[in-house]
């Protein structure tokens, strides 16, 4: 059975008077559970930080939460931080990869020097793209991917990719004039509109 408002307002109000004296003028009802949940020390820097100006109140009690011993200067100044990406090794791409990423640069931007495309070609900023191409050329190399149910689901793959990049053209008007003014050609894949 579902608790009703009025039992969770009584189980928050006493929740809220089980807190330290100074800390419970701070808590809104709404918060009660999060700060109950802190341990002792984590509720005592809590009051640390609020008597110190602290003013966002769920985010200090998150950090407290995976930290009780933060410290006050940390917990007024801190920013949210979101776990961080893990940072693969960079695998050693094939040498004619980097050729190619830096052939389709200069046929994007035919302006840009060769000698600027095959550094950006090499770029931190270019290994999604550098992944992109190594995927694309191991598909080719197997024996079976000539397997009909292989081909399929790479061939949708590669169908539902497009369709989310030309989303991104449609919805993003300066992408979609460079786009213009590069030398790929703009096939619309029209996959979508048979489904609609």
């Amino acid at each position: 059975m579902s608790e009703n408002y009025q039992s969770k307002r009584e189980r928050w109000q006493r929740m809220l008077e089980g807190l330290p004296a100074g800390l419970r003028e701070h808590v809104s009802l709404r918060n009660v559970e999060a700060v109950a949940a802190l341990s002792a020390g984590g509720q005592e820097r809590l009051l640390e930080a609020i008597q110190a100006g602290l003013k966002r109140l769920p985010r200090a009690v998150e950090l407290l939460r995976i930290n009780p011993n933060m410290s006050v200067a940390d917990l007024l100044n801190k920013p949210v931080q979101h776990e961080p990406e893990p940072v693969l090794p960079s695998p050693d791409y094939p040498h004619y990869i980097e050729e190619e990423l830096a052939n389709l640069i200069q046929l994007c931007f035919p302006d840009m020097p060769r000698i600027s495309a095959e550094a950006l070609a090499n770029a931190d900023v270019m290994d999604v793209a550098r992944s992109v191409a190594q995927a694309h050329d191991r598909l080719f190399k197997p024996n079976h991917v000539r397997t009909d149910f292989v081909i399929m689901v790479v061939y949708g793959l590669m169908r539902q990719t497009l369709e989310r990049l030309e989303e991104v053209l449609e919805d993003t008007p300066a992408l979609r004039q460079t786009f213009n003014q590069s030398g790929l050609p703009w096939k619309p894949n029209n996959w979508r509109k048979q489904d609609a």
